[in-house]
C-alpha cells in the first residue's frame, strides 16, 4: 500500500492548510476529491503528485512510503530449479 503519512506530517509542519492547496497554488491548486484521497491513502495520479512537490518543494519520498500490505495472497516462491543447460 501507498501511504501519504509523510505529507500529512509535512503540510503540519509546513502548516500549509487543505484551503492553501485548494485555493493558492495558482496551476498547481488540488480540488476537494483530491485532497480527500491524499487523506486516505486512495490512489492519485502522478500529475498530482508532480503538482505537491511542486507547491512543498519537495521530492517524492518526502511525500508517501511504500507499507507492505497486510492482507495479501500473493505467492512468493520462486522456482529455483531452472534448467539454464540445455544440454543436460
Amino acid at each position: 500500500m501507498i501511504s501519504f503519512e509523510p505529507l500529512r506530517k509535512l503540510l503540519s509542519q509546513k502548516k500549509i492548510s487543505t484551503y492553501y492547496l485548494r485555493n493558492k497554488c495558482g496551476k498547481y491548486n488540488l480540488d476537494n476529491k483530491t485532497i480527500k484521497r491524499l487523506m486516505s491513502d486512495e490512489s492519485v495520479s502522478t500529475n498530482t503528485l508532480n503538482a505537491i512537490c511542486n507547491i512543498l518543494d519537495c521530492d517524492i519520498k518526502e511525500i508517501m512510503e511504500f507499507q507492505p500490505d497486510k492482507d495479501t495472497d500473493i505467492e512468493t516462491n520462486i522456482d529455483t530449479n531452472i534448467d539454464t543447460d540445455s544440454n543436460t
